[in-house]
């Protein structure tokens, strides 16, 4: 992923994360945070996807 694509993802996590405080409804704050915490795992999963990937590039090296 891109330095731009990075940046997008994290502010798709930030702005779920101030809805999710701005709500006043009950249901609609837990649905944000289970949005959030959907992202952060997908975040977290690429993150390692791409450790692994340069993890690869150095045993080549």
């Amino acid at each position: 992923m891109t330095d731009s694509e990075w940046k997008e993802r994290w502010h798709d996590v930030e702005r779920f994360r101030l809805m999710a405080l701005e709500t006043t409804d009950p249901v609609a704050a837990a649905l944000l945070r289970d949005i959030v915490l959907d992202l952060e795992a997908e975040l977290n999963e690429l993150v390692d996807v791409e450790a692994q990937g340069l993890s690869w590039v150095g045993a080549v090296a």
